[in-house]
């Protein structure tokens, strides 16, 4: 370990990193500059903690060490450095259709309930009665005319006004009492909330994702399926898996069979991949889609949210078994199937597969550093008719597929990873640069 005020340097192909000891913890610095001015201040200083001293051990370009996957302290600070900090996937505005309608949900450990109110508007509010602190919604979802605390009986508007406060006095203020204020944006039928004092812009994520994700008819769905899967594993090891394809040849073979990620480097379908590539920008064009994103690469450069759509496989229209649709009525007002799959993630706790017959996202939700629960919503348009146009296991089959052969992937990893013989390997320069752009990202947000 190094001395307080001394600096530890690391350095990869791309980019510099420099380790600052401090009492207080740990500053990752991206330069020299940036060392020396928090040699000099006090005031952007990162955790508060001996246990940081653990991103001294961390290699741009390799992996995590193991006790970013253990550490109580590393997942207090993920709570409040990613999670509550940032823009977090909370759920469809078609859960809350109508006036009063609510869902209530686990942002970076605060509890969070979503509703919408008599004029259509939604808002999001720290489901924390402003009397004693009790849970205000106590159900995962519901529908009510005021949110009424279950403790002492305070009541809110869907606004968070407190219009209702028995025995509370005369003189006592209930405009100084209102719900607390989370932030939330809407994105093509998407909820996220933010939990930060002064958030990022909405819509620097509006402005990458809608593009590509507004022709969906997201906001125009009913919801087809939920299923929740409960994972013994951190949630870095879920998101660092999805962002790469480099393990889907080995481990996904109904993926592979439908969509060309682990393709781009075949010669044998390099001819086949240019052709639908270029029909298929042509024919979506026509139709009025974004094309500027267009390619079979997961790969994108921008700093914690990506979009692009990609052709699924020549014969192919859809995500499934067989490649063919699995809802009659398609999405979007589509009157073409062939419309590829739009995809988007963030860093946060979000990704989202949209074919033009059904649309699959998911919701990650950390709960201890060994814990995480991951939610996948399946969608299909609002006129469909379970039972005449869609089947629901039908519609997650896919999915579903690919999930559970993730969530092996993550528990063997998870194994590996605990052990006390891990070292972190360096990442494959062509197959997995979005994990190592994800963990850059990771390690700037913790010591921000």
């Amino acid at each position: 370990m190094f001395a307080a005020g001394l600096c530890h340097q690391h350095t990869t192909a791309s980019h510099p990193y420099i380790f600052l000891r401090r009492p207080e913890g740990i500053r990752v610095c991206s330069t020299k500059r940036d060392a020396s001015s928090l040699v000099a201040s006090r005031s952007n200083l990162c955790l508060g903690s001996a246990e940081m001293d653990m991103f001294s051990t961390y290699s741009p370009g390799k992996g995590l060490p193991r006790q970013f996957y253990l550490s109580e302290e590393i997942f207090a600070a993920e709570q409040q450095k990613i999670f509550r900090n940032n823009w977090f996937f909370a759920g469809h505005t078609i859960e809350v259709p109508k006036s009063g309608d609510y869902i209530t949900l686990d942002v970076g450990g605060a509890p969070v309930v979503v509703v919408r109110d008599r004029d259509g508007r939604i808002h999001a509010h720290h489901n924390v009665c402003r009397h004693r602190g009790s849970i205000i919604c106590t159900r995962e979802k519901g529908s009510a005319a005021r949110l009424v605390c279950p403790y002492h009986s305070w009541s809110y508007t869907h606004d968070g006004a407190l219009i209702g406060a028995p025995m509370m006095g005369d003189d006592f203020d209930k405009a100084a009492h209102r719900l607390k204020p989370v932030h939330v944006g809407e994105l093509d039928g998407l909820i996220f909330v933010n939990l930060a004092e002064t958030p990022s812009p909405f819509h620097e994520l509006y402005d990458h994702l809608s593009p590509i994700l507004k022709s969906q008819g997201i906001a125009r769905a009913k919801m087809a399926l939920i299923r929740d899967y409960h994972l013994e594993v951190n949630w870095k090891i879920v998101v660092e898996n999805n962002r790469e394809c480099y393990h889907c040849a080995a481990n996904h073979h109904g993926y592979v069979s439908v969509q060309y990620d682990t393709e781009n480097d075949n010669p044998a379908l390099k001819d086949e991949i240019a052709e639908r590539l270029a029909d298929c920008t042509i024919r979506w064009e026509k139709a009025g889609l974004d094309v500027a994103r267009v390619n079979t690469s997961s790969n994108n450069t921008a700093e914690w949210f990506r979009a692009n759509r990609t052709p699924v496989r020549k014969g192919m229209v859809t995500e499934s078994p067989h490649g063919q649709l699995v809802c009659d009525v398609l999405m979007g007002g589509f009157t073409d199937p062939d419309m590829g799959t739009a995809r988007a993630n963030t860093n946060i706790n979000f990704w989202c597969h949209a074919n033009a017959d059904y649309a699959h996202t998911v919701r990650i939700t950390p709960v201890s550093p060994t814990k995480t629960i991951v939610r996948g919503y399946w969608l299909v348009d609002e006129a469909a008719v379970e039972g005449r146009d869609y089947e629901p296991e039908k519609i997650a089959a896919f999915h579903d597929q690919v999930m559970s052969e993730d969530w092996e992937i993550c528990r063997r990893q998870w194994i590996g990873v605990t052990s006390p013989g891990f070292e972190p390997g360096p990442y494959s320069p062509s197959k997995e640069q979005n994990v190592d752009r994800y963990i850059r990202w990771y390690a700037q947000r913790m010591c921000a």
